[in-house]
């Protein structure tokens, strides 16, 4: 678990300084590190800048299972993040023993998530790609149909809380990506450390007292609850 003594806090609340995105990826980058031992989880990378130092950002590949059948609350689950094992994952999930569906409703799909700090909103920005097995990309209607939780889908649609999916030019790629737009970022953040779950924190630490998260736990707990709605699930492990 994190040391609290040595935990940091933002200097504005929910907002990030480049500096503090910085600070706030390595610290994910360990506890991503703790959920592959711990739980078997995702694990991501820091992809620095090829030209500007300090213009990094976070990069993970997922193979997610896509299920077919419209009577199943998800329409997906994680299978692996390791797309060098893809091969032998899909023949373990081609046998019927090994699903709890008959297997001709199986499917694959290829997501890169990308985490990059936006400098307008100050905050960090969730960035995708999802692809088919063949690697064609997947369009935009397939993007909501196979990718977004189907509980989330009118909030995304109409832009609500967890904001809406738009199409630009990846900021460090300069190619075509989906991303979650940031708009409702700040509000979402200060709503999960509001009263009563403040209350209950460290009576000795002013911080937590004023319902701040620290640096160390803050994309952690950001991607927790924005990760979900495009498949990105946050293990366990990050939190122990």
């Amino acid at each position: 678990m994190t040391n609290t003594l040595t935990q940091t806090y933002l200097k504005q609340y929910p907002f990030l300084t480049r500096q503090e995105f910085e600070i706030a990826a390595k610290s994910f980058l360990e506890q991503s590190k703790k959920s592959v031992r711990e739980d078997g989880g995702d694990l991501w990378v820091w992809n620095e800048h090829e030209k500007l130092k300090g213009f990094g950002y976070l990069s993970r590949k997922s193979i997610i299972q896509k299920l077919k059948s419209e009577s199943l609350n998800e329409n997906f689950t994680f299978i692996t993040t390791d797309d060098e094992n893809f091969e032998q994952v899909e023949e373990e999930l081609e046998d019927p023993s090994t699903l709890n569906i008959a297997s001709e409703t199986t499917e694959y799909l290829t997501v890169d998530y990308h985490i990059i700090y936006s400098t307008s909103y100050k905050v960090p920005v969730l960035y995708f790609n999802t692809y088919h097995k063949d690697g064609t990309p997947l369009t935009n209607d397939e993007i909501y149909s196979c990718l977004i939780e189907p509980s989330r889908l009118e909030d995304i649609k109409t832009a609500g809380f967890h904001g809406g999916i738009s199409q630009q030019d990846h900021p460090t790629l300069l190619i075509p990506f989906y991303y979650l737009h940031p708009c409702e970022t700040a509000t979402l953040m200060k709503s999960i450390v509001d009263k009563p779950q403040s209350t209950i924190l460290n009576s000795n630490n002013n911080n937590l007292l004023n319902g701040e998260i620290p640096i160390e736990g803050y994309i952690r707990s950001w991607l927790s609850l924005v990760g979900n709605v495009v498949g990105l699930k946050v293990g366990i492990g990050y939190f122990l």
